[in-house]
């Protein structure tokens, strides 16, 4: 078991796609967030910003393990596989952001968390393609994986469940900011390996090229050369627009069910008089 948990991609039976193994890690995950959640009820502001310190250092830790375990177990030098400049990773730095940073740091930081870190990592733990199409169940990189993203889900929901960041329309441009940077770092860096390299693979943040067997390549195909474009406005503003879209339809619910249950208690009083 241990030398399965530590081998090389494909030496045993991926996981794949929608496969069973998919959805038991899935439920996993799911279960562990509804799980954190429930045990964070109760948490104050100060809490909940030691539990975002504590957890960034430690997603920065699996993210040392994995690069090092790409590099000299895999051998791979593909930067895709270790160089953490992917939407996902934004989280790592958001995290510092909210835990070390200034006031208006820390808000660049939550704000990602909370309205770009949920959407990325319900995307993935839908469609890892990263992790299960290379390596089993039962491997570092597919337990890397389900816990970043469940992680990144958990965070976020933290964060607005215990309403310690409270979110704004104009937040949208801290969001946007950050994931625009990190896009410009992985442009910048997949068009300078390309140029150098003898075999030009580099597409981080997917911004470069296409990704075969994702939805991302459908996009490629219609976009065309305005690909890289489309995909880092993508990528700055639908997860924030989503996140917020849901906020809205769940604060209208809420309020909804607030004055008919007021109606129902009114209703009540009146009978009880009556």
């Amino acid at each position: 078991m241990i030398k399965m948990f530590f081998s090389l991609p494909h030496s045993y039976p991926p996981a794949g796609l929608f496969s069973r193994w998919h959805l038991l890690l899935l439920w996993v995950s799911v279960c562990l967030v509804a799980a954190g959640l429930y045990l964070s009820r109760n948490m104050t502001a100060a809490a909940v910003r030691r539990t975002v310190r504590i957890t960034t250092a430690c997603l920065w830790g699996l993210e040392l393990a994995k690069i090092l375990f790409v590099l000299f177990v895999t051998g791979s030098k593909k930067p895709n596989e270790f160089v953490p400049l992917y939407y996902c990773s934004i989280t790592l730095y958001a995290g510092l952001l909210s835990s070390l940073g200034s006031p208006l740091l820390m808000r660049v930081g939550d704000a990602f968390i909370a309205m770009g870190g949920i959407v990325g990592g319900v995307v993935f733990l839908l469609m890892p393609t990263t992790s299960l199409p290379q390596y089993p169940a039962f491997h570092f990189i597919s337990w890397h994986s389900f816990l970043l993203h469940g992680t990144m889900v958990y965070l976020g929901l933290l964060l607005l469940v215990r309403r310690v960041y409270c979110p704004r329309l104009g937040d949208i441009r801290y969001v946007a900011g950050l994931t625009g940077a990190i896009a410009a770092l992985a442009l910048l860096f997949n068009t300078v390996y390309n140029r150098m390299a003898s075999d030009p693979v580099a597409n981080l943040m997917f911004v470069s090229r296409d990704f075969a067997g994702t939805p991302i390549s459908i996009l490629y195909r219609l976009c065309g050369r305005l690909f890289t474009p489309v995909m880092c406005l993508g990528q700055a503003f639908l997860p924030f627009f989503i996140t917020y879209g849901g906020i809205v339809l769940v604060r209208r619910a809420r309020r909804h069910l607030c004055k008919t249950a007021g109606k129902s208690e009114r209703c009540m009083v009146k009978n009880r008089e009556k």
